[in-house]
């Protein structure tokens, strides 16, 4: 479409004669994006993207609403599309700048750091930024904090250096270009050289680094330029981490001293002043100086969190550190002032003082109700108990050397038969199953089953259930489930326990208990029809019951056709014609979810993966499970979940790289794979990391990969077993025995 007509359609003035030969698809095109600009304007987001889509489909040569698109999408949360329009344009317009530092931020956001490096350094090599030098700066800011990312340390220097040029001895050019005021283009030198200066410190480049923050400082404290005194002060703080690392605390300590002037509310200062002062080989004065800043800051509660926390490293004066902590924690339940006390506990070997703490929190909030309202001080202390809970379990994140001896504790807790709160014992559950400790977060959750209020329950059922689960143990979630079925006083639906116990009997290859359980979840079953319903599609897969599951998948393709349901069904059936050895039905199958839907993750990992295994369609393949991976992070990233990836996707990304011939690149990605949850104990990454290694030429290890698959296919005792079912055990045997010894 003709460019100007679309700008014409952006500023709603009174057109030109439409172009001679404009076709009628192409005025409709036009009014259409002018429509959805129209609304966009007044934020009528839903609107606009009907709009523009129309205009997009009606004419698909024009650029332009593909651009605004992207924008919206990424504006309404709908990365995978506003990823996949970003990556077209600039296919078609590689010197479009902005829509390359759109696409940096989206992969950025997705995990795609490579391709997001690549977009970013796109936007700041085009033509279009030369005249933008706002956006340039911007663009080497990003380039180089996604650089820094992927490790690439001397890629992000120059980048921020080119920065830096621009607004400093290009700084009269880009005033005289209106880009920036004065002010604005000295406080934006004195941001990126600060930046510089962080970098520079990663990169052991000290004197630089305190060169980078002293330049900064002065444009900030000077004021006829940026004017920020409160910034200015800030580079103290940075200036002293440069001299410590340089290992000169006692000009380190001075300008932590001068930062100090700000009564900063973080540990962290107080923290390194500590430090500072040991590094200066003045002990003795550590306390007695914190000390005295307490006095003049005696509500900062982090400095006297950090006070105790120096008192605490001395057994002497432990217990006074003690009361500080209890006294300090029973006021705030502030995050930094606990991950204070909880380091402070795990340096000095007491994790137990740390569950005892959580415990008494959690005791609170499990007080039972009176038959009256309750009390506004008691709600406001639960309240608070909660939130110290929460505190405590941020404390350990990116922390395993912490967790570790913490769920020591809990196991010798369980061991000496220290009673806890359900809460307690649900907390350290879940902290043992991210760990994987699997056989402890089951005893921590089964103490939760017993303890837990009638509401909770169905938490501590699931999360017990699950574990087991993840562990492969369904006789144990059989005697879960009966227990459960029989216990008087469980308030929860008798559904919940048939639904799994069906899997779990099906698992143990007790078919005709599995399909009764399976039909009797189904009679119990109020709205969630479609997933009890499916549940009993999927005992019979795991029966190996083909014929029977497919037979069964029609009848729920008739009765579930709405588009909701329709992908859930026609997933479930495609495993099963895949397990009856109808590749093409189970295709087809796919395929039409990804018609419907092509942001499907499950959809686009399957076909991938099987297109992989019948060695066809590899470079498809290899970008369906790229796209998966893509959007499996994208979506655990919005959830907030804890793991960021899917070890059975980039198994599938490494098998499929393993047909292309790309070992190097297979094997890095198998080796990834078992870095994630559940990685590590899927013997198929393990048998396929063999079968790589084995190629490479690399036998010894080959061997040992396959030995660890065996060993992990024979401990598997699930009916559903890859190993004895589809063969792989004895392939793995038979490959082994070809190895030499």
């Amino acid at each position: 479409m003709v460019a100007s007509l679309f700008v014409g359609a952006v500023l709603c003035v009174s057109a030109e004669p439409a172009a001679p030969g404009m076709t009628e698809a192409h005025r409709d095109a036009l009014a259409r994006f002018g429509a959805g600009i129209w609304n966009l304007r007044r934020e009528r987001l839903l609107t606009a993207a009907k709009q523009l889509e129309a205009a997009a489909k009606q004419d698909p040569d024009a650029i332009e609403p593909l651009k605004e698109l992207a924008k919206l999408y990424a504006q309404l949360g709908r990365d995978p599309e506003a990823i996949r329009l970003a990556r077209k344009i600039s296919a078609r317009d590689p010197d479009d700048c902005d829509t390359a530092l759109l696409l940096g931020r989206l992969l950025s956001n997705a995990g795609e750091l490579p391709e997001a490096v690549a977009a970013v350094s796109r936007a700041c090599g085009s033509k279009a930024i030369t005249e933008r030098p706002e956006k340039a700066v911007r663009a080497f800011r990003d380039l180089a904090t996604l650089s820094e990312k992927t490790k690439d340390l001397s890629t992000a220097e120059a980048a921020l250096r080119k920065a830096v040029g621009l607004v400093t001895e290009g700084r009269a050019t880009v005033i005289a270009m209106a880009a920036f005021t004065p002010k604005e283009a000295d406080s934006e030198a004195a941001e990126c050289l600060e930046q510089l200066g962080h970098l520079l410190v990663k990169r052991r480049k000290f004197a630089s680094a305190v060169e980078a923050y002293t330049d900064a400082a002065k444009l900030f404290a000077d004021p006829k330029k940026a004017d920020d005194a409160l910034s200015a002060a800030r580079l103290n703080w940075n200036l002293s981490g440069a001299l410590q690392a340089q290992g000169e605390p006692v000009i380190a300590l001075k300008h932590l001293e001068e930062f100090l002037k700000l009564r900063p509310q973080a540990p962290e200062p107080y923290q390194r002043y500590a430090k500072l002062l040991h590094a200066a080989n003045r002990d003795d004065d550590v306390v007695p100086q914190l000390r005295k800043l307490t006095e003049r800051d005696e509500r900062n509660r982090s400095l006297v969190a950090v006070l105790a926390a120096e008192m605490a490293s001395d057994p002497a004066s432990r217990r006074e550190a003690d009361e500080l902590f209890k006294a300090l924690t029973g006021i705030t339940a502030e995050p930094r002032v606990i991950a204070v006390m909880v380091r402070s506990h795990l340096d000095t070997r007491r994790a137990g003082e740390i569950i005892a703490d959580l415990d008494r929190s959690f005791a609170l909030l499990e007080e039972k109700k009176n038959d009256k309202a309750e009390a506004p001080v008691t709600a406001e202390a639960k309240a608070f108990a909660a939130e110290k809970a929460r505190a405590i379990a941020e404390a350990f994140q990116n922390d395993p050397d912490g967790v570790s001896a913490l769920l020591r504790a809990a196991a010798e807790d369980l061991r000496v038969g220290t009673k806890r709160t359900h809460g307690t014992y649900y907390f350290l559950g879940t902290l043992a199953s991210q760990h994987r400790r699997l056989d402890l977060a089951a005893a921590q959750y089964r103490q939760a089953v017993l303890r837990a209020p009638k509401e909770l329950q169905g938490e501590a059922y699931s999360a017990l259930i699950d574990v087991l689960w993840f562990a492969g143990k369904p006789a144990e979630v059989e005697t879960v489930c009966r227990d459960g079925l029989d216990a008087p006083g469980v308030q929860i639906a008798p559904v919940f326990f048939n639904y799994h116990l069906a899997r779990a009997l099906a698992e143990q290859g007790k078919a005709i208990a599995a399909i009764a359980a399976a039909d009797k979840a189904i009679q119990q079953a109020g709205t969630e029809r479609l997933a009890v319903r499916l549940r009993k599609h999927q005992v019979l897969q795991i029966l190996g019951q083909w014929t029977d599951a497919i037979e069964y998948g029609k009848k729920l393709s008739e009765e579930f056709d709405s588009p909701t349901d329709r992908p859930k069904v026609r997933y479930a059936q495609a495993g099963a014609y895949w397990g009856a050895k109808k590749p093409l039905e189970a295709e087809a199958l796919l395929r039409a979810i990804l018609d419907d839907d092509a942001d499907a993750a499950g959809a686009c990992n399957d076909l991938g993966y099987h297109l992989a295994e019948q060695g066809r369609n590899l470079d498809e393949a290899e970008r369906l499970i790229r796209h998966a991976i893509e959007l499996d992070r994208i979506e655990r990233r919005k959830s907030g979940s804890a793991e960021v990836e899917n070890a059975a996707y980039r198994d599938s990304l490494g098998w499929v790289l393993f047909r292309q011939g790309k070992f190097v690149d297979a094997k890095a990605e198998l080796e990834k794979a078992l870095t994630l949850v559940g990685g590590d104990t899927d013997a198929t990454v393990w048998d396929h990391l063999g079968d790589v290694l084995f190629r490479l030429n690399d036998k010894p290890k080959a061997k040992s990969a396959w030995e660890k698959a065996r060993e992990l296919y024979e401990a598997d005792v699930r009916f559903s077993a890859r190993g004895k079912r589809d063969g792989r055990l004895d392939e793995v045997k038979r490959k082994l025995a070809r190895v030499p010894q």
